[in-house]
């Protein structure tokens, strides 16, 4: 039964990217709550009466 073995490896590999990309997911979640808590940097506008 080749194609049995060769279902159960597929299945396996499945498996395991469907962990792998949980886990992804759960640092892309953590990434992307962290700016969130950093502190709003003050930004610098040019003024229209700077001299160039």
């Amino acid at each position: 039964m080749h194609s049995l073995a060769y279902t159960q490896e597929l299945e396996l590999e499945v498996d395991k990217l469907m962990e792998e990309n949980a886990k992804l997911r759960r640092q892309q979640k953590k990434f992307l709550a962290a700016p969130a808590q950093l502190p709003k940097k003050n930004n610098l506008y040019r003024t229209l009466t700077a001299p160039f």
